[in-house]
């Protein structure tokens, strides 16, 4: 759904101020009401039509305790513009919702979740992405940091593996997990070593095509900045922050090439 902007907006006469911690408390609160009432959330708190008609949802009758079980934190329900709620509270109840929400096709019997989904997605994503930094709420129901620097397409692609699911399970797990909102250096380092390790399977199993130059720059990359071996020789002075994006997109660029270098190696052998 593409938003409307107003005049002063669309005639760049005022840009819109990035959202603070309160604001994002306040429009989350907000957008959670609206979508209540279209009911995007009746499949989980349940459908009532008259004290003698009630549907539980999936809740099972006490949203406090169901969201408690889920997160493991308690006062987060009702959902109230006075609660005190964190960033990583807000965070934790949007990916949670996105999990159960659901649009009425028939109320109390009939939904369809994967319309919901989209709607309640994009509300959200209305306003992370003018919040702090910018976020977004993935297709897959995570929030991870705005990518909006022209390589959306090669976080989300489908990398797929000849009948190897594990491969493209690790690919999935390893870009949430360094793109995830929470994640340290700790999570980020991992995930490059991750996807780097996949790359050396494919250049062990001899399905890695690249110009050796091309192989030993990649492979340098990886040795010499302390990330995956340790030697006096490697360098370690360098900003984390700029250079772990540089190399996770980097790798995953490789074996998104690297994969489909291989893919038309076997298309032709085929003939």
């Amino acid at each position: 759904m593409i938003r409307k902007q107003y005049y002063s907006e669309r005639h760049n006469l005022r840009k819109r101020n990035k959202y603070t911690l309160l604001d994002l408390r306040e429009l989350f609160v907000q957008t959670y009401n609206e979508l209540e009432r279209i009911d995007l959330f009746e499949e989980l708190i349940g459908y009532s039509d008259g004290p003698w008609n009630q549907t539980p949802g999936i809740m099972a009758g006490n949203f406090e305790l169901f969201v408690f079980k889920k997160t493991g934190k308690r006062d987060l329900i009702p959902i109230d513009i006075d609660n005190a709620y964190t960033e990583e509270d807000i965070f934790d109840l949007i990916e949670l919702f996105y999990d159960y929400v659901s649009k009425p096709i028939i109320s109390g019997s009939k939904y369809d979740k994967a319309s919901g989904q989209l709607e309640y997605r994009n509300e959200m994503n209305f306003i992370l992405k003018n919040y702090d930094s910018g976020y977004e709420l993935t297709e897959e129901g995570y929030i991870r940091e705005l990518i909006d620097n022209g390589l959306e397409n090669l976080i989300d692609s489908q990398y797929e593996f000849d009948d190897d699911k594990d491969s493209e399970e690790i690919v999935k797990k390893a870009t949430k997990k360094f793109f995830h909102y929470n994640a340290d250096d700790t999570d980020k380092k991992s995930a490059i070593l991750e996807i780097a390790g996949l790359l050396e399977n494919l250049r062990e199993s001899n399905k890695l095509h690249f110009a050796k130059k091309d192989e030993s720059d990649l492979f340098n990359l990886l040795n010499n900045f302390n990330l995956r071996h340790n030697n006096p020789n490697q360098q370690t002075k360098y900003e984390k922050n700029i250079f772990y994006p540089w190399v996770f997109f980097n790798l995953l660029s490789a074996l998104d090439a690297a994969l489909k270098l291989l893919n038309r190696k076997e298309f032709d052998l085929d003939f």
